[in-house]
């Protein structure tokens, strides 16, 4: 027979591939990883196993598994075949399992674990299983109870499928009301490992608690579901070495804060594309005394946009028609006269407010220091980093603030004053009572400014020197509040006592001052406190006499960009001057990019069972959602880990993670995780040689297998190299190729830990005695032999004729060549029962909430 199969031969021993039979390529690969763990396949190709056939076990298949899955072993390894057809273990695995009956798609792992199982039952050495119990440990020593619990799995599970496969881990479980602890050991045959939550990469700016210190970018990955700012907070108090407790999280939006976060506060809504900001707060406990934590908030005192026509009769302003009168509130748009103001109130009076620019911030002070000073410099300090401040030169001839100020207040211009929007408010037809109430504890509104005004001269002019004169712009630094006058907008105040000792020329580089400006000089904001009620009330220089300012008021830093002033400035928002964090640099690239330890944490991390999976608690008597724990105990020779790519959003919705998962190819080492047996000399040190990947998604995807043949006394080494096993068509590939993200079931073999198996044709020592007796089990054995190979004959002869089923592939993937293709009805009928059930849960999940959502209101 080796002669006659010497010149069979059309391959290499290890490269014959397996036909599809029609959406059967995860069998195929299930059955080529399989084949190339050394140990199951010298056991079955020496025919070691004739001699361990149940023949008697209910649930089993009377041997015929496994001498159907040895036959195909064997036709793997002769090379007399380019593509083998597994029809015979097929129908054998259906006439025990009837889902794999047909050609409908199935998963690689669910039919791995069957098949090994049903390996097991027809490889028993148990002839009459005896009744057992689960072993609780009842606060013995865990070596005590695992031990036991083994035993006990042993009495009924003795095979050479649970000598080279099976492990032991310890549950742990914890009532959440009266605590008892329960620990018991469960065998098994493999590991399914969770994958991290899909990540998202969100981008945070950092903004220190002293000003001086530029923001720096951080890039933070947290989870998609279930965040919650604690992560956001956790990331950058590591970074920045502070406590998450000193930290505030806000959203930003337009210039304005759109929401502060609490640490509990959910993330799933903020994409990565929003802007968020965290700010450092002082500690009471460092400062002694209770810290005040105001928001800030920046704007002009004028839009820099021009009013072009009336908000209210749209009237286009032309030469020849008197200017158009700015709503003295926002600032934002004008009116033909106070008729029209009146008009357009009810509709402008939601959006009556001024325009922000730059970035908002949070600054924190001790309240004993919170002076005028103290806080006008912080200010300073934190806005010069979003926003550019040019001050034109002095120019001779312009009005002072009072000049230009003075004729606005004279009683020509009178009417004007009751265009303000205060004066619109309080008119008796708007009905606005909330509105007209709250207006005398306003602060006073000056009347509608002219957009321009001949004593101003050409804006244009102006501004262009923002432009032309760059090297001029300025952003503010944190010496420039120290010389500036806080002052408000429509008239000289005395000079704040923190001024005195210095004077402006050094503040703003190429300044030119008049010699009597020196000691007068307009500063370029002043600062507005807004109370709960968002009435603004313009704070006062009391020296060092602290402000009285509470948590529940907010600040407004106005810039004073009014060109009537006699002296203004140009100020425009600017890109965050800030630093980016080092560390930061990959995360982007992270996202997404897991590693095979952090699945293995997740599998070992404690988690609350559902309420569907409460555990029944001895001692409450009633069903608890306890916490669980699982920890690894005894591993096993061949390790096989699950990937749960697969998840279930609902009833009827799954979905299929394909994150990449970062797996050692060598050395996998896991001391970590393995809590028992630490008196093992040996490391439990594993090589992967196996790796079945999955393609597509849940409506149609494609099963391969990359696999090697270790060496029979060291797994680093190969006696067959990798090669890709795509269901007929194996070839050769290069171990850096192995590790993809489409990676799903990996088998790793145990180094040093060789699997003792039974003679060929004698029973095992641990074996209890058989009947009938082992002659006859070799008759029988036989006899199954040759009825299997002549039903897989026929079915070799049958197969040139018999249209080979395709499985969905991969796009741009070749067709097989020297195999039939041809289109199967029953591939195309799943493939659309498919297809339409999932357009039903798309509409169940998505649409269908969405269109009956108001009726269900």
């Amino acid at each position: 027979d080796e002669d006659e199969d010497e010149k069979k031969k059309v391959c290499l021993p290890g490269f014959t591939g397996l036909v599809n039979l029609g959406n059967t390529c995860f069998m195929n690969s299930v059955i080529q990883s399989l084949s190339n763990t050394r140990e199951l396949r010298d056991y079955f190709h020496d025919r070691s196993f004739e001699s361990e056939i149940n023949y008697n076990n209910p649930l089993g298949t009377g041997g015929r598994l496994a001498i159907g899955f040895a036959m195909l072993l064997r036709a793997l390894w002769k090379g007399t075949h380019h593509a083998f057809q597994p029809s015979k273990l097929k129908a054998i695995v259906a006439s025990k399992a009837s889902q794999f009956t047909g050609y409908a798609q199935h998963d690689a792992q669910e039919f791995m674990a069957f098949l090994l199982d049903g390996l097991h039952e027809d490889l028993n050495r148990i002839q009459n299983k005896p009744y057992t119990e689960t072993v609780d440990s009842d606060g013995r020593p865990d070596e005590v109870v695992a031990e036991e619990a083994w035993q006990r799995h042993k009495m009924r599970n003795d095979s050479f499928i649970v000598d080279l496969f099976q492990g032991q881990y310890k549950s742990k479980l914890v009532c959440p009301v009266c605590s008892k602890v329960s620990i018991t050991f469960d065998p098994f045959l493999y590991l399914p490992v969770p994958l991290p939550q899909k990540q998202k990469v969100l981008t945070v700016y950092y903004f220190a608690k002293e000003p001086h210190k530029k923001p720096i970018k951080f890039l933070v990955s947290i989870s998609k579901e279930n965040s919650s700012a604690m992560e956001v907070l956790d990331s950058v108090a590591h970074s920045v070495r502070v406590k998450p407790e000193n930290l505030r999280l806000a959203e930003v939006i337009k210039n304005h804060f759109h929401r502060m976060f609490l640490p509990s506060n959910s993330l799933d809504t903020v994409s990565p594309t929003d802007l968020l900001l965290c700010f450092e707060v002082l500690s009471s406990e460092l400062a002694k005394e209770r810290v005040v934590e105001l928001q800030v908030q920046q704007r002009p005192q004028v839009p820099s946009g021009p009013v072009a026509k009336c908000a209210a009769c749209q009237k286009k302003q032309l030469p020849e028609d008197e200017k158009l009168k700015r709503c003295t509130r926002c600032y934002r748009v004008g009116y033909c006269n106070v008729a029209c103001q009146k008009t357009h109130w009810p509709d402008h009076k939601a959006s009556c407010r001024p325009e922000n620019i730059g970035f908002p911030f949070l600054i924190s002070v001790p309240e004993s220091r919170l002076t005028y000073a103290r806080l006008a410099q912080l200010l300073e300090g934190y806005a010069r980093y979003s926003v550019s401040v040019f001050q034109p030169p002095f120019q001779l001839g312009r009005m002072s603030p009072e000049q230009g100020l003075q004729p606005l207040h004279s009683d020509k211009l009178e009417p004007l004053a009751k265009s303000s929007c205060a004066a619109a408010t309080s008119a008796p037809e708007l009905g606005d009572g909330d509105r007209a109430s709250s207006l005398p504890q306003e602060p006073p509104l000056s009347p509608p400014v002219p957009e321009l005004q001949p004593e101003m001269g050409d804006t244009t002019t102006v501004r262009s020197k923002v432009l032309t004169a760059r090297s001029s712009l300025l952003s503010l630094d944190s010496g420039f509040s120290e010389h500036m006058e806080l002052q408000g907008d429509r008239c000289c105040e005395k000079e704040p006592s923190y001024e005195r000792a210095l004077k402006p020329e050094a503040a703003i580089p190429g300044y030119q001052h008049t010699p009597d400006s020196l000691s007068a000089r307009a500063t370029p904001f002043y600062i507005t406190k807004i109370d709960a009620a968002n009435r603004e009330h313009k704070l006062e220089d009391k020296g060092d006499t602290p402000l009285d300012l509470t948590d529940d008021c907010s600040l407004a830093l106005v810039w004073k960009n009014n060109e009537r002033l006699k002296e203004f400035v140009l100020v425009e928002s600017k890109e965050l001057e800030c630093v980016e964090d080092p560390s930061s640099a990959s995360e982007a690239a992270r996202a997404g990019h897991f590693t095979l330890e952090q699945c293995l944490n997740l599998f070992t991390k404690p988690e609350v069972l559902a309420p569907e999976e409460a555990w029944y608690c001895p001692k409450c008597k009633q069903h608890r959602e306890a916490s669980k724990q699982l920890m690894l105990w005894r591993l096993p020779n061949v390790l096989i880990i699950q990937l749960k790519r697969f998840s279930f959003r609902s009833f009827i919705w799954r979905d299929k993670i394909n994150d990449m998962v970062d797996f050692p190819v060598r050395s996998l080492d896991l001391s970590k995780f393995c809590i028992g047996r630490k008196g093992e000399q040996q490391l439990p040190m594993y090589d992967l040689y196996a790796v079945i990947n999955h393609y597509g998604g849940m409506i149609g995807g494609h099963y391969t297998a990359y696999a090697r043949l270790p060496n029979d006394k060291n797994s680093q080494r190969s006696d067959v190299g990798w090669r890709l096993f795509d269901d007929s068509t194996v070839t050769t590939v290069d171990e850096s190729q192995v590790v993809t993200r489409y990676a799903y079931v990996l088998f790793y073999r145990r180094r040093n830990s060789p699997v003792e198996r039974p003679l060929p044709g004698h029973p095992s020592d641990h074996r209890t005695e058989r009947t009938p007796s082992a002659e006859a089990a070799a008759s029988q054995a036989s006899l199954i032999w040759q009825e299997l190979e002549a039903e897989e004959q026929e079915l070799q002869l049958e197969a040139p004729q018999r249209p080979a089923r395709n499985s969905w592939r991969p796009c741009g993937q070749k067709r097989r060549t020297g195999i039939p293709q041809h289109p199967d009805e029953g591939c195309v009928r799943y493939f659309v029962l498919a297809t339409t059930a999932a357009i039903v849960a798309l509409f169940l999940n998505v649409f269908y909430p969405l269109i009956y959502q108001p009726r269900w209101r």
